[in-house]
């Protein structure tokens, strides 16, 4: 019997790389398992490489600049109707010819930033449905940002496919969506974030010699304040971002440590790490351990190389801190999003989160130079094995003949 070919619907390319860490992962998990499964990414942006993500995010912050703040959403969703409609519906089409079924999985994709993945979500879906392909929505966060339009693209794409499974990344996404779906409920699976089998999907290759031998290498993830506020975190500004990360770098300085500063790859993010590092250098603050790396990040796999060969790892990006726990380092989360939260609340870790602004930057420096003081009670091995096994029935689920699909309905 030839291998069933499966579409990854997701957003495998974008810029912030933690979407193609989740990315590879289900890749790897669909392609591992005893089920015969020949997985192909299907970009949610019609991307089909990192380097082109990298240069339409730097296109789109550009043109966002040009225009003023009262136009900037007509201008927005404007050119996110034509997009879809000229050249990602046709992208999707292309790509999903020749499949035998369709993953929307990975990552916080039933959420509404103008729109954004609504509009190409209902667009992916209607290409399926058309094409009559099961669809499986698997290990996706869910917010509570929809708008009334993207609440009825979501809803009209999902009921309008032939979607047989829901798997969600954690508890919070699943009561959303539960809610969110109302009278037509499903049966919605909770999974672990596929992120946690990072080790095994990407397993890491020595980015740099070791540190010295009781020296910490501590790595500093870096978010921009402009992607913060975009998302939601309107108490966190520019200045006080500043003041934290070089307050935290002098901090780890001071006690000796090498420090590693590194993005998850969105432009806006890079350009912050280097603003933060000619800040720290003009304020002759010391820090001799200190390189920023950013600019040697381009692929999930290089993100996972900076992660792994650290000691310990401070960030905001959620992605960071999965890869942090999949390399099996101890990570301190800063918090800014409830899907932070939630996601530590599955591995049983909520203490490792920490908000700037109530926490200092002495004490989380602490933090990441104290060992643990006993093991926590969910392994990062566990966590993987766990989360794999989940891809692995997915995989199993994907294979059963279309009578068989019926049946389990059926019986529920």
């Amino acid at each position: 019997m030839s291998a069933l070919k499966v579409g990854i619907l997701n957003v495998a390319y974008s810029p912030n790389l933690g979407d193609g860490l989740i990315a590879e992962c289900i890749r790897h998990g669909l392609a591992s398992s005893p089920s015969r499964i020949e997985p192909h990414f299907i970009d949610l942006a019609g991307r089909e490489s990192f380097s082109q993500g990298l240069r339409s995010k730097k296109r789109l912050n550009v043109l966002r600049s040009m225009l003023p703040g009262f136009a900037l959403g007509a201008a927005s969703r404007l050119y996110l109707e034509l997009l879809v409609r000229f050249r990602l519906r046709p992208f999707y089409r292309r790509k999903m010819a020749g499949l035998d079924a369709i993953v929307l999985g990975g990552g916080n994709l039933l959420a509404d930033h103008d729109l954004n993945f609504p509009k190409k979500i209902h667009g992916a879906l209607m290409e399926a449905a058309r094409r009559r392909l099961p669809v499986y929505l698997y290990g996706v966060g869910v917010s509570d940002d929809w708008s009334p339009t993207g609440r009825r693209l979501f809803l009209e794409a999902l009921g309008a496919c032939d979607l047989r499974f829901i798997a969600v990344r954690d508890a919070r996404s699943a009561a959303l969506l539960a809610q969110a779906l109302g009278p037509a409920k499903r049966d919605i699976v909770t999974v672990l974030d596929p992120g946690v089998f990072a080790a095994l999907a990407l397993p890491p290759v020595a980015q740099e010699p070791p540190p010295p031998a009781g020296v910490a290498r501590i790595g500093v993830g870096v978010m921009s304040p402009s992607e913060l506020q975009y998302h939601g975190l309107s108490s966190l500004g520019d200045h006080a971002l500043v003041r934290f990360y070089t307050d935290l770098l002098t901090h780890l300085g001071a006690q000796g440590a090498q420090v590693r500063v590194f993005t998850n790859g969105s432009p806006d993010d890079r350009a912050f790490a280097q603003r933060l590092g000619r800040a720290f250098r003009e304020g002759g603050r010391p820090c001799p351990g200190l390189a920023d790396v950013s600019e040697q990040i381009h692929t999930p796999a290089d993100l996972c190389r900076v992660i792994a060969g650290c000691t310990a790892i401070v960030a905001f990006r959620l992605h960071a801190i999965i890869a942090a726990l999949a390399y099996d380092k101890p990570f301190v989360a800063l918090a800014w999003d409830k899907k932070v939260g939630a996601f530590l609340d599955e591995v049983q870790r909520p203490g490792a989160l920490a908000d700037v602004s109530r926490t200092s930057a002495s004490s989380i420096a602490h933090r990441l130079l104290t060992p643990p003081a006993a093991p926590a009670p969910l392994s990062s091995q566990a966590c993987a094995q766990r989360s794999l096994r989940s891809v692995h029935r997915l995989a199993a689920l994907i294979a059963l003949p279309r009578e068989a699909h019926g049946l389990q309905e059926a019986a529920r």
